[in-house]
């Protein structure tokens, strides 16, 4: 409801299928590059850790999350892949440690930029109280 609000098409995925990903991917793509404007993909997924360190993540039964870690799309991926011969275990192993240093990479740069400044904070949020927030009487930014 809210994307049609915008004149958007939408659509939920399987976000836990990376083929299904993959194909709705393209579908908005061509739609967009056909000049359908904006798509909203609705990724369905499930998180398999708590939502902060601070979270005792006590509100669902560890089996659960035990039944949803075999739908693990890029375990699944890896397994498919490796069944039909396009990827075998030194090639896993060397793309896991690419990535693991690009992660590094991009966390150490994002500890060692500038903090943003309390008052920006604010700035771009679309919501309309937004720029009310703390400040009586204030315009929405």
């Amino acid at each position: 409801m809210r994307s049609a609000s915008y004149g958007m098409i939408a659509w939920a995925v399987d976000g836990m299928d990376v083929e299904a990903v993959e194909q709705a991917t393209r579908k908005a793509v061509e739609g967009i590059r056909a000049g359908t404007g904006p798509d909203l993909l609705e990724m369905r997924t499930y998180r398999f850790r708590a939502h902060s360190m601070y979270d005792p993540d006590r509100y669902r039964h560890k089996a659960e999350v035990e039944r949803w870690k075999e739908r693990d799309p890029i375990l699944l991926l890896a397994e498919r892949m490796r069944d039909n011969g396009e990827l075998d275990d030194k090639e896993l192993a060397r793309t896991e440690r690419r990535i693991g240093r690009e992660v590094d990479h991009a966390v150490e740069a994002a500890e060692q930029g500038p903090q943003e400044p309390v008052d920006h904070l604010l700035h771009h949020v679309t919501g309309s109280s937004a720029g009310t927030v703390g400040r009586p009487g204030a315009a929405a930014t």
